[in-house]
């Protein structure tokens, strides 16, 4: 497997797949995009198909959040795809994404809202958009002030040690490259079902925030682990160790958050956004104190 897993993932890189996923990622959101208002003309005109939705099924405010969940993907496949390139990488295209989603939410209850009522500063919605965005800039924020911090060189790595290493990342990439479009196809298929039910029998369809993520970041968190116990077969130290431990936690508590109840939810991710900060900047600072005490 190291050696066969390691190869398939260099002959899938030159085929230059960000691209290609890139362009049939931008079709899929825009024909969804299309769809989605089509079914909300269908029910909000023909009395037909007026059984079919209710609330905030009826808002063209709401097609919106489609396209952004089906463009998210595409950030969910470059997280997989970057995997050889760095670990700090890794985690910091996790904070995109949990910065992505949590900006989505903005499209999610901007639906629930009557544009022909006022809103007051006491108003429920109000609060829960205002929270949505504040939260998203900070988000935001916090990965950028992750980016500044990035790694620098490790003193004394070999090149043998980190091409191993390299390899050990490109088997688990392609590792998770199967499984995210396995968990892919049965996350569309359980959509469907849940579609069809509820056009049926109106049932409730599951809260999307929660739809394929909070399976995958499970993933990730052992595929966090898996990297972090072959990390020391080529670069063992105890600054390494802990940061690394540090990402681990990190995805732990962002995978915990995608079923929280607001604000909770957020609160845990600045903390992790905080907590991986604060590890990467002491890295950092404990790599040039000893590179500087060689020189």
């Amino acid at each position: 497997m190291l050696t066969y897993l390691p190869s398939l993932y260099d002959r899938f890189s030159q085929w230059k797949p960000e691209r290609r996923v890139e362009r049939l990622t931008l079709y899929t959101a825009m024909a969804g995009f299309i769809i989605h208002l089509l079914f909300i003309y269908v029910v909000n005109h023909v009395p037909a198909f007026e059984y079919l939705a209710s609330g905030r099924d009826r808002s063209y405010l709401a097609a919106i959040y489609t396209p952004f969940s089906i463009l998210l993907f595409y950030e969910v496949f470059l997280l997989v795809v970057i995997i050889p390139s760095s670990t700090s990488a890794f985690v910091g295209k996790q904070f995109e994404i949990i910065s992505l989603i949590t900006l989505r939410s903005f499209f999610h209850d901007i639906a629930d809202l009557n544009l022909s009522d006022s809103l007051t500063l006491q108003d429920p919605d109000f609060l829960k958009i205002g929270m949505d965005l504040g939260s998203a800039l900070v988000m935001f924020g916090l990965t950028l002030t992750y980016y500044h911090f990035y790694p620098v060189a490790v003193a004394g790595e070999s090149s043998l040690e980190r091409d191993r290493f390299i390899q050990v990342k490109k088997m688990v990439a392609m590792v998770m490259l199967l499984l995210l479009l396995g968990m892919s196809v049965r996350s569309f298929a359980a959509w469907a079902s849940d579609l069809l039910n509820h056009l049926s029998f109106k049932t409730e369809i599951p809260h999307p925030d929660s739809f394929f993520f909070g399976e995958f970041f499970n993933v990730m968190i052992f595929a966090d682990v898996f990297l972090l116990i072959f990390s020391l077969l080529y670069k063992a130290s105890f600054e390494l160790l802990f940061r690394n431990a540090c990402f681990v936690i990190t995805t732990i508590l962002l995978r915990y958050s995608l079923h929280g109840e607001k604000p909770t939810a957020y609160l845990i991710i600045f903390f992790a956004f905080l907590f991986s900060i604060s590890a990467q900047i002491l890295f950092q600072f404990s790599l040039r104190s000893r590179q500087a005490g060689r020189l």
